[in-house]
């Protein structure tokens, strides 16, 4: 019985480290996003794919809108979201891998002809309507800044919505990095030098995107999965 017992166990052990790992993203221009031709791709998603294949995870990425990937991650198992941000309000809700991107910085981009816009302080544009993510970490900084939704916050589950939003005329601001930016005008015909960088939202900068486990994952794939993000990071000259 004892030999019985101890073989299921090692049965049980080998069937659950070699559970395909769930991976899931949100459309972040150039870190993590579809392309033409159907495949996830990115600078994030390339680092991903080569962290979690050198510690031997098999594993699976799927792209959804920000929210439900989050709501994934949280509360399935064997599930890993990536490229987020680590928080203190998020600190409790996941098993933590850092960092996986390098500190980016962010603006908020007007259209040039909007020469009324003018802003020397986030908090000058409480007076305009910005266009973000909702349940992005630009939605909690901005609301814990004081923006309200429906006033001046326009909330999306489509990023590639905020840069139509702004063409069209029905928000006067975007938040994005210059190269998200950018691609998101070209995805829609338009040139980048129509927009114009009107302040650094610093505090969202300084932030650094990691790669964020549920709570229900294994520990040890967990660990496995640092040490091999520790080496990458250290052969490419990353921190």
């Amino acid at each position: 019985m004892k030999i019985f017992l101890y073989l299921a166990l090692l049965f049980s052990i080998k069937v659950s480290s070699s559970e395909t790992l769930h991976v899931v993203t949100e459309e972040w221009l150039p870190y993590n996003y579809t392309n033409a031709e159907g495949q996830l791709v990115g600078r994030s998603t390339d680092k991903v794919r080569a962290v979690l294949s050198d510690a031997g995870v098999e594993y699976k990425i799927t792209s959804y809108p920000w929210l439900r990937s989050m709501h994934l991650a949280k509360t399935q198992a064997n599930t890993m979201i990536y490229s987020i941000y680590r928080t203190s309000e998020r600190e409790k809700l996941f098993q933590w891998v850092c960092p996986l991107m390098a500190p980016v910085k962010e603006y908020l981009f007007a259209l040039k002809t909007r020469n009324d816009i003018q802003i020397n302080s986030l908090d000058d544009a409480k007076q305009y309507v910005i266009s973000i993510v909702r349940g992005s970490v630009s939605e909690g900084y901005l609301t814990d800044a004081g923006f309200k939704p429906g006033l001046n916050l326009d909330l999306t589950s489509d990023p590639s919505s905020t840069p139509r939003k702004l063409l069209g005329g029905r928000v006067d601001l975007i938040l994005h990095t210059e190269y998200t930016a950018s691609e998101r005008m070209k995805e829609l015909g338009y040139d980048y030098s129509m927009l114009r960088k009107v302040i650094e939202v610093k505090e969202i900068d300084n932030r650094r995107a990691c790669m964020a486990f549920s709570l229900k994952t294994d520990k040890a794939l967990v660990k496995r999965v640092q040490l091999a993000l520790d080496k990458y990071n250290k052969l490419n000259g990353e921190s």
